[in-house]
């Protein structure tokens, strides 16, 4: 990479970063504020050291199997046009995700960056280049997921009420054990999941 490209990456990085964050951080952040849980200031605190973690140690895999999982052949291209691509899809999820938060329009940075990917494809090496089977997968989790995750939150909450705030069939001590449980098995799981994306040295194909 030339000092250019380089220099260009930073600036593109932290453009990428701000505008994702404008847009996407009331995702996670929204129903804390909201329910009074926790104030402003210690959220976007929290919010900003668990981004930076999760972008520090766990977005390389994902980015890597996200760009290689949609482009054939983008192992066998030169680097200046991989380097090319790469910007030119950075410019074009920046200013499409700044313009949307701007004007209030609900977009996904994440389809975004998908559909710039696609675009940067195209350009540079056509429409074969494309593996349209693995971007019909993604497509089709785009519906799926809030689908599933939706049903599983409210079986989680039906789950929960039953057991935690059922007074007539339940002693304080029984749901504060309940509770207790609940939040055990709930972190556990978290722990478990950000364990296994920081670890694993699996070779991205």
């Amino acid at each position: 990479m030339t000092h250019a490209i380089v220099i260009s990456v930073a600036i593109l990085a932290f453009l990428m970063s701000f505008s994702i964050g404008a847009n996407d951080a009331a995702n996670a952040l929204a129903t804390s504020y909201g329910s009074n849980a926790m104030r402003l200031l210690y959220l976007v605190l929290l919010g900003s050291l668990f981004e930076f973690i999760g972008a520090f140690f766990c977005s390389t895999k994902v980015a890597g199997r996200l760009v290689h999982g949609i482009i054939n052949q983008l192992g066998e291209l030169p680097d200046h046009t991989v380097e090319q691509m790469m910007l030119g899809t950075s410019i074009a999820s920046f200013l499409f995700i700044m313009s949307s938060s701007l004007f209030g329009v609900p977009i996904s940075g994440t389809h975004t960056v998908v559909g710039a990917i696609i675009g940067a494809g195209i350009i540079a090496i056509g429409f074969e280049s494309i593996n349209w089977n693995k971007m019909s997968t993604i497509v089709a989790s785009w519906f799926i997921s809030p689908l599933l995750a939706a049903s599983i939150a409210f079986a989680l909450i039906l789950f929960v009420c039953h057991f935690t705030l059922n007074k007539t069939k339940r002693s304080l001590n029984a749901r504060l054990l309940w509770v207790t449980l609940i939040c055990g098995v709930a972190t556990s799981t978290m722990t478990y999941m950000l364990l296994a994306l920081l670890g694993g040295d699996e070779n991205i194909d």
